[in-house]
């Protein structure tokens, strides 16, 4: 019987090409082993989703200061309106009771 080799798609022929073949299977096994460890670790996502969320809220401030910053007056006066809508529509309830 003619062993066949490993590069004529028949598959593996010799020891060495089998150990390869092994050890490379066991390489990717590792890593898929890995990755489902990791997507089962609730508590490590919980974590990482949580800086997620700290960092996009971080940037989002940092954009309003900015805003604030470069435009004043406008945000003043609409904080300002806000402030009024609020007081009337407290007014408002006050005084219908």
């Amino acid at each position: 019987m003619a062993e066949r080799s490993a590069s004529d798609g028949a598959g593996p022929a010799t020891k060495e090409e089998l150990r390869e073949q092994i050890a490379h299977t066991r390489e990717e096994l590792g890593r898929t082993v890995e990755e489902l460890a990791a997507k089962t670790d609730v508590k490590a996502r919980a974590r990482e989703k949580a800086e997620a969320v700290r960092e996009r809220a971080g940037e989002r401030a940092s954009r309003v200061s900015e805003g604030v910053r470069e435009r004043p007056v406008p945000v003043l006066a609409a904080a300002a309106a806000v402030a009024v809508g609020v007081g009337l529509l407290i007014t408002w309830r006050v005084r219908r009771h």
